[in-house]
């Protein structure tokens, strides 16, 4: 296998190679394994296990490759769902608590989404980590997709196996939802 032959095949073509013959998939390893790894790590915080899991996803689509079809969403899409079971049965298999790392800007587009009064903003942000620990697991990776990895609802339907309205709906209740918690803290 000649890699300069490789290196001018598209990102389709490696795939369906890759369906063939695995060595083709390296090069779809090598170009999403830094994404994944982001993706996986921000779910565990920890970058031996991050990269276990990794390893564990990226096996699964090597195995799996020839069910990938092309249904609207980028490959990358398909491995980080993937990646995405991988870390759901971690946290299965070890009961683990997920966290989840907040900023600034994301604290933000969650005010935003919520339609707080400014002189509630404040307080909305001091108690964010306290609002989003009452969210089951579920919950918590639609509000983590949407506004922590700034997925659109038809990708975050894809990456669930959901439709993009139920996606929509979802996560619209648990912003209610959370609003409503806010109110009651906040008295």
């Amino acid at each position: 296998m000649n890699t300069t032959s490789i290196n001018n095949l598209t990102e389709n073509e490696l795939i369906e190679k890759a369906k063939e013959d695995l060595r083709f998939f390296r090069p779809l390893y090598e170009k999403y394994y830094e994404q994944v790894f982001r993706i996986v790590y921000a779910r565990l915080g920890d970058v031996p296990l991050t990269g276990e899991v990794c390893s564990e996803a990226f096996a699964k689509a090597m195995v799996n490759i020839k069910r990938f079809e092309y249904k609207g969403f980028p490959f990358s899409a398909w491995l980080v769902r993937i990646a995405i079971n991988c870390c759901h049965d971690y946290f299965r298999a070890s009961k683990a608590q997920r966290t989840i790392a907040l900023d600034n800007y994301v604290m933000h587009d969650l005010v935003f989404e919520v339609e707080l009064d400014d002189s509630e903003k404040d307080i909305w942000l001091a108690i964010l980590p306290e609002v989003l620990r009452q969210l089951n697991p579920q919950e918590l990776e639609l509000i983590e997709l949407r506004f922590f990895e700034g997925k659109s609802f038809s990708e975050i339907g894809y990456l669930l196996g959901i439709t993009e309205g139920n996606a929509k709906t979802k996560i619209y209740r648990i912003l209610k939802r959370m609003k409503s918690h806010f109110k009651t803290s906040a008295r």
